[in-house]
Formats: structure tokens, sequence, C-alpha cells
């Protein structure tokens, strides 16, 4: 008897009854795989979410390093630049120069710079680099990283440039260079 004779559910000679069913413990794992599938999907799908690149600027509270405190919503009327930067981050350290450009030569005409330091390592070297570059802008620590949640940021440097209304107009991965940025600047205040 070949292979193919010996498969008892393609005889249509043997009854219903002696065809093998699936059990329920075979069910019960096939819906188990099932679960988990789903949930690894939703979390690649949540993994794999971008950071805005429109919209509302997802509003925030944010104690600054030099013991202020400000809201994002309340510089609603200005344009404002967000930057999460760390000092351990090459990038980070070759835009902080441009980033101190722009505050100079923007701050006067409506433009806010606001740096958000994530992923320290500690205090100390997060002022460390701000004595370092010289930066007057408002800086403060996302210690628990809740504003990098809410912009989804993966690694610094990211930028995220808000227009007067408080929506997203541009993102930024990467260190921002002040040629490239200062057009987008004057184009924001000049609406």
């Amino acid at each position: 008897m070949n292979e193919v004779e010996q498969l008892e559910f393609l005889d249509p000679a043997v009854p219903i009854g002696r065809q093998r069913r699936l059990s329920w413990g075979t069910v019960a794992l096939f819906a188990g795989f099932l679960a988990v599938a789903l949930v690894l999907a939703l979390q690649l799908a949540r993994q794999n979410a971008t950071q805005p690149t429109g919209g509302p600027a997802p509003d925030f509270h944010l104690k600054l390093i030099d013991g202020g405190e400000l809201r994002l919503s309340e510089l609603r009327g200005g344009v404002i630049l967000l930057n999460f930067w760390a000092s351990w981050c090459p990038p980070c350290r070759d835009e902080a120069p441009d980033l101190q450009a722009l505050h100079s030569d923007f701050s006067d005409a409506g433009l806010t710079i606001i740096g958000i330091n994530i992923l320290e390592s500690s205090r100390e070297k997060a002022l460390e680099f701000i004595d370092e570059f010289g930066i007057s802008y408002a800086n403060g620590e996302d210690t628990g990283q809740y504003i990098a949640q809410l912009y989804r940021v993966e690694a610094p440097p990211e930028s995220f440039l808000i227009d007067k209304a408080g929506e997203i107009h541009r993102f930024v991965l990467g260190a921002v260079s002040y040629d490239d940025m200062s057009r987008s600047i004057r184009e924001l205040l000049a609406s």
C-alpha cells in the first residue's frame, strides 16, 4: 500500500467517526499562537510609529535647568524649535553652535528654541555641554522621557519646528544646520 492509500481521511469508505478531528488541546494551542502573533503585531506597529511631522504639537510642561519652567502651549504665537539632545551624542555636539547662532539671530524676531536633554548620564554632563557651547536658549531635562515619548523620539538629535499656530511644520532627524533651518524659520516668522 503506498503512502496516499494509507491516509484514511482521503478514503470516502472510512466512516466519519473514524476520521481524526482536532482535539481541544490543539485548538487551544492554535488560539494561543494567534494571541501571541496579535500581541507581537501590535507591539511592532507601536514600535514603528514615526515621529509626528504635522498636526498640533503635543503640549508639555518642562522644568528648565536654570530653575525656571515653561509650558509649550503658552508660547503659541511665536515660532518654536524643539531640539532633543544629549551631551554624549556627536551630531548633537556638531549642531550646538548652529542652534546657538539661530537663537542669537532670530530670538528677537519671535523664535524660541527649547533644548530638551534626554538619555543623559548625569545632570553635570548636561550642564558641562551647555557651558562648553555657550548655550543661552532654554534647556530642560526630560528625566522620565515623558516629552520624548510624546514626540516619539528614538535617539538624539531630533528637532521639531513648530509654527505660530502650534502646528508641527517640520521634523528633522539628525543634526540641524544653520543654513537649512534658517530658511524655514524665516518663512514661518514672515507668515
